[in-house]
C-alpha cells in the first residue's frame, strides 16, 4: 500500500508566494521545507547575527497544521526554527495548499530599552548643527520607519562613532554619489548594528571606502565605525542616525517602526535635539 505522502508527491499543488521585506538587501534569512513522513516541515533559517521576525500564512484544502495559523515568530540569530508542519486532514483524500511569508529584521516581540541613554554618534570634541530633527515642520523623514531620525551637519571625513554598543549586521561602502535625487534614496553607505534589546541603529550616507568594520563584529559605544559622507540621497554632507525595532501590523505586515532617541552627554545631562542648535560629543 502506498503512504499518504507518497500521495502527497504525486498530488500537491503549492504555489508560492513569498514576500521578503527583511530590511537588509542581503541579509542571509529563508525558509524550506523539508518532508517527511509525519507532514511538510517550514523551517526557518537565520544564518545571520540579528534575530528576524517572520510572519506565514497557509492556505489550502483537505489540510491540518500543528499551529494556529496565520502566526508571527521570531528566529533567534544563526539558529533554524521549525514555524509549522503540515499534512492532510484526510490521507486519502487529494489536497492542495500555498503559502507566503514576509521578514523584517529585529525582534518584534522584545521591548525596546526606551530608558537607554545615547551617545552623540561621531568623534569626541567634534561640534555641529543638527540639519534635521524628529518631527520638524520640513524633514524627509516622513515614514514610520523614520520619523525619529536625526541628521547631524558633518563634514566629510568626521569620524562616526556608535552611539550604542552591538553587533554590526549590515556594511555598505561602495557608493559614490550624493545629491537631492529620490532614485538614490537606496543607495547611500550605510552600517547597521543590531543592540542588546534587538533594536537597530542606521548610520547612512557614509564615505566611500571608509567603513572601519564588518558584519558579525562587536563594537562598543563609542568605538570608530566608518567616516561621514555625502552619499545617496543627500543635499550635502551629514550624517542619518536612527533607531528602529521589528514590527507587525494589521493583516501581518512586518515592518521596521522609527523610536525616539534620547540622547546625553558624559556627565548624564539629556541633549535637546533641535533643528539649528549646536551639539558637542563629549
Amino acid at each position: 500500500m502506498k503512504s499518504w505522502f507518497c500521495l502527497m508527491i504525486f498530488l500537491l499543488f503549492r504555489p508560492l508566494a513569498a514576500a521578503q521585506a527583511s530590511g537588509s538587501d542581503d541579509y542571509p534569512f529563508r525558509i524550506e521545507e523539508a518532508r517527511s513522513p509525519q507532514g511538510i516541515r517550514f523551517i526557518a533559517i537565520n544564518d545571520g547575527p540579528a534575530p528576524m521576525t517572520v510572519f506565514f500564512k497557509l492556505d489550502g484544502s483537505n489540510i491540518q497544521a500543528n499551529k494556529k495559523l496565520p502566526l508571527a515568530t521570531a528566529i533567534a540569530p544563526r539558529t533554524s526554527q521549525e514555524i509549522v508542519r503540515v499534512s492532510p486532514r484526510k490521507r486519502s483524500e487529494r489536497f492542495s495548499f500555498q503559502y507566503e511569508h514576509s521578514a523584517i529584521i529585529g525582534d518584534a516581540f522584545t521591548p525596546p530599552d526606551e530608558a537607554y541613554r545615547y551617545r552623540l554618534p561621531f568623534e569626541k570634541g567634534v561640534r555641529t548643527q543638527i540639519v534635521q530633527e524628529p518631527g520638524g515642520t520640513l524633514t524627509t523623514h516622513n515614514s514610520d520607519r523614520l520619523r525619529n531620525a536625526v541628521d547631524f551637519g558633518l563634514p566629510e571625513g568626521t569620524l562616526v562613532t556608535a552611539a550604542r554598543a552591538g553587533t554590526v549586521i549590515e556594511v555598505k561602502d561602495g557608493f559614490t554619489v550624493g545629491r537631492l535625487d529620490p532614485a538614490l534614496a537606496g543607495r547611500a553607505n550605510r552600517v547597521i548594528i543590531v543592540h542588546s534589546d534587538n533594536t537597530i541603529g542606521h548610520y547612512l550616507h557614509l564615505a566611500p571606502k571608509r567603513v572601519l568594520v564588518r558584519p558579525g563584529q562587536r563594537v562598543g559605544v563609542g568605538e570608530a565605525i566608518a567616516h561621514s559622507g555625502n552619499t545617496g540621497y543627500s543635499g550635502g554632507p551629514h550624517l542619518h542616525f536612527d533607531v528602529r525595532r521589528a514590527a507587525v501590523g494589521p493583516g501581518g505586515a512586518v515592518a521596521q517602526k522609527s523610536l525616539p532617541v534620547n540622547f546625553h552627554d558624559a556627565a548624564g545631562r539629556k541633549i535637546t535635539i533641535k533643528k539649528g542648535a549646536w551639539v558637542e560629543a563629549d
